[in-house]
């Protein structure tokens, strides 16, 4: 027994055989800027939805708006972050993100549904000039063997952060709605606060993170690391076709799967609202136990998506996340079974978005920043289309969209997994089956 524990305490991998030393500051920016993003969106579609009732498609239009300049930022962004600082991208992102959050606060206040789709278009152009530079250095800071378990920490941190800020945002809002229903400026507050947040969140990671500092393995030496960026692009010239074939089968795929999740997701609140008849607050706090439980599970959740097979967990994922989704829409009725429900679809989104996030950062290593532009400008583009036309079938039936999206779900799963079979051979760093 003596000797087991002792054989496991020395499979405990070092922290700095998986990350470099300023990693921790890089995942530390995270919490500062998630703190919005929760509240943020929730006062939106409740806004829209609930207060100024609004049609399907005016609900819709924010997300597409926000995606929208995701995905203008997204052309660009990726070849700046492979040729000037991440950390400067990183700290304008912030900057902008805060700023679209007072453009938010002002939109309400003034009751202009015009102002919330031009702030909400800034942000997701903020967004993805913070997004992507910030993934690239957490792969750049990462050993390849811990990748998924580098963007678990990303992801507790970013429940942490909307944890925090779900707390303090409904606390304010609740107590102001109470005591001070009229006024307005101090209901949403909370929106400028955490504005105000990002701004300290990217002075911060300016001081904090040196980018020049990337992971290099200790069994490694430094010449193989240096021939490897040399020539990561390689394995794809052994076999072109198949590498282009299963380009297209994982960016279609990709494509489709963010119409889908598009489609379904800005009315799972309305949805929520209708099928649970609880005060708006009261779902917002039972939105809670989903979100600390996914922070609370998401480093673990990274150690294991380092350690299980890709293709049976992307299967998996999708096959359980089309059932869950189908519980919440058609027989939830109770508020703590909603929880429940919400656990395990974080659970199941979380792992599989681990599997894919490690397999993509693997792909190139010199173009790191360009990949992840790529897929993001894919996914944005799929997330403008999916709302707008979730929107127009959620008039004809507020359950269509859900059926659709569900279908679709299970549909892509060969495209998936075939993709990644195809290219896991031929990428610079191929995972482990």
């Amino acid at each position: 027994m003596q000797s087991n524990s002792k054989r496991f305490k020395k499979q405990s991998v070092p922290h700095s055989h998986k990350f470099t030393s300023d990693f921790d500051s890089v995942i530390f920016i995270v919490i500062w800027n998630a703190l919005g993003l929760f509240f943020v969106d929730f006062i939106m579609i409740y806004m829209i939805s609930q207060v100024w009732e609004g049609t399907g498609l005016a609900i819709g239009l924010f997300p597409a708006f926000l995606t929208f300049g995701g995905l203008i930022s997204s052309l660009f962004i990726g070849y700046l972050t492979d040729h000037i600082s991440k950390q400067k991208l990183v700290m304008i992102g912030s900057f902008g993100r805060g700023l679209s959050y007072f453009g938010l606060y002002a939109s309400i206040i003034m009751q202009s549904l015009p102002g919330i789709y031009t702030s909400s278009f800034l942000l997701g152009l903020g967004a993805m000039l913070f997004w992507i530079p910030l993934d690239t250095l957490i792969s750049d800071k990462s050993s390849k063997h811990h990748r998924s378990s580098a963007f678990g920490r990303r992801r507790f941190a970013l429940g942490i952060g909307q944890v925090i800020g779900t707390v303090v945002g409904f606390t304010i809002f609740g107590l102001a709605s109470y005591f001070t229903p009229d006024n307005v400026f101090l209901i949403f507050i909370a929106i400028p606060i955490f504005g105000l947040a990002n701004f300290y969140a990217g002075i911060r990671f300016s001081l904090t993170v040196d980018e020049n500092e990337k992971f290099q393995d200790p069994n490694e030496p430094i010449d193989e690391i240096d021939e490897l960026s040399d020539t990561d692009d390689t394995p794809s010239k052994k076999s072109p076709k198949l590498y282009i074939f299963g380009i297209v089968l994982l960016f279609f795929a990709l494509i489709l799967g963010a119409i889908n999740f598009g489609i379904y997701r800005p009315f799972i609140l309305p949805i929520v609202f209708a099928n649970l008849n609880e005060p708006a607050i009261l779902i917002s706090w039972f939105y809670l136990p989903a979100t600390i439980t996914s922070t609370l599970i998401a480093p673990k959740l990274g150690v294991i998506a380092d350690k299980i097979n890709p293709y049976i967990t992307l299967t998996i994922a999708s096959i359980l996340g089309g059932i869950v989704t189908w519980i919440i829409v058609f027989f939830t009725r109770n508020i703590w079974v909603f929880s429940l429900l919400l656990i395990i679809d974080n659970t199941i989104m979380l792992t599989a978005g681990f599997v894919f996030i490690n397999f993509l950062s693997r792909v190139s290593i010199k173009h790191r920043g360009k990949i992840f532009g790529l897929i993001t400008s894919f996914d944005s583009l799929g997330m403008i289309i999916g709302p707008i036309l979730g929107g127009l079938v959620y008039e004809i039936s507020r359950s269509t969209p859900f059926i659709i999206s569900i279908l679709v779900e299970w549909a892509l799963i060969p495209f998936f997994v075939f993709g990644i079979w195809i290219l896991n051979p031929r990428v610079v760093e191929s995972l482990e089956e």
